[in-house]
């Protein structure tokens, strides 16, 4: 519903095979679709909790930026985290 920008819902890698590169390179072909489509922006939320802090140092390794947080969006002190890139 917005021009050019697209919300990513989930990437996810088997936890054996996790620490391989692969997610990122998951992410990068996604971006690279996107942009040969002439999309603009990526957008990615997750949680602020302790159990997604790898996954929010995976999306700031990427290049993301956190854009923006919602305090208590998930559940009484887990915060929604939106990171940003532009393409």
């Amino acid at each position: 519903m917005a021009d050019g920008t697209w919300n990513m819902l989930a990437l996810a890698v088997r936890p054996e095979l996790q620490g391989k590169r692969l997610g990122a390179a998951l992410l990068r072909a996604a971006e690279q679709h996107l942009k040969g489509k002439g999309q603009r922006i990526l957008i990615v939320d997750t949680s602020g909790s302790d159990d997604f802090a790898l996954t929010r140092k995976f999306h700031a390794k990427n290049g993301y930026e956190e854009e923006a947080r919602i305090r208590d969006f998930w559940a009484d002190e887990d915060d929604k985290v939106v990171f940003r890139k532009a393409l």
